[in-house]
């Protein structure tokens, strides 16, 4: 009688720690999607800096993905370079593909530090775009672009 009843003492123990780790995890309930950063829908746009957004699904690395976002921000910021050259008409003496190119290759050597990392968001939930992506804002100093392209023509 004795072994029962310290075999049903532990039991009872064991069946109670079990209700309060299953419950005390579950406390918490879901997490909640964070909410949507300004600069996702809407650009920021100023007279100092040129700004991009670039994206990335998941990677095998979670520093992959943003490794990845950056450049594809500073990639959509060369476009938006070359875009703003072309609407001033300021004359390109190669192809615009192949300055595009170039500038694009210029601005992805992150040893020149042209470009800052200024935002970075990870959208768990799909709370702006698909589930489980990267988002990151890069900037670029006018003055700098501007000194950039002359290098280039």
């Amino acid at each position: 009688m004795n072994l029962i009843g310290k075999a049903g003492t532990g039991l009872g123990f064991l069946v109670g720690m079990l209700v309060l780790v299953l419950t005390t995890g579950c406390a918490s309930g879901p997490e909640k999607a964070q909410p949507v950063p300004d600069w996702l829908t809407s650009a920021p746009f100023d007279d100092r800096y040129f700004y991009a957004m670039g994206i990335s699904g998941q990677t095998r690395h979670v520093k992959d993905a943003w490794i990845q976002a950056a450049n594809r921000a500073r990639a959509e910021l060369g476009r938006t370079i070359v875009s703003h050259v072309s609407s001033r008409d300021l004359v390109i003496s190669t192809s615009k593909s192949e300055y595009s190119r170039q500038l694009v290759e210029v601005l992805s050597d992150t040893e020149l530090n042209y470009t800052e990392i200024i935002e970075r968001w990870y959208d768990r939930y799909g709370s702006y775009g698909p589930a489980q992506h990267y988002y990151v804002l890069v900037r670029m100093e006018k003055k700098s672009a501007a000194a950039v392209l002359k290098r280039l023509r």
